[in-house]
């Protein structure tokens, strides 16, 4: 079993944040050691590395909660979760796209200040 801080270093989060997942209901509230510790095991960690990947690819906390009910209802809700993880894989595609089309412009930019010109 984990503590709260030994979590948060090995995820890449603040106690802060755990709390609020556990808080909304992303995660279970955690065990209790005889001083009153949270207590998380290694399945519980890795749930957290999951969010904070969902996290960073820009899915809100309200369908990480959707998703993470499915989980908890079973296998039958495969082909839904399915569906929420290829939506916000083709939603980080469509910002990966536009920022590199960002970056080419900046490039171009970059040409044209490189040359000389004012604009």
């Amino acid at each position: 079993m984990l503590t709260i801080g030994e979590v948060a270093k090995s995820v890449g989060i603040n106690i802060g944040a755990i709390r609020f997942y556990e808080r909304k209901g992303l995660l279970e509230p955690a065990a209790r050691s005889e001083q009153n510790n949270r207590l998380y095991t290694e399945n519980e960690l890795n749930w957290l590395v999951f969010i904070k990947c969902l996290r960073e690819t820009g899915m809100s906390v309200e369908d990480i909660k959707m998703y993470y009910d499915k989980v908890k209802e079973g296998t039958s809700t495969l082909p839904e979760r399915i569906q929420l993880i290829q939506d916000q894989k083709q939603k980080l595609l469509d910002d990966i796209e536009a920022k590199k089309n960002q970056l080419a412009h900046l490039e171009q930019k970059l040409e044209r200040y490189y040359r000389g010109e004012n604009y």
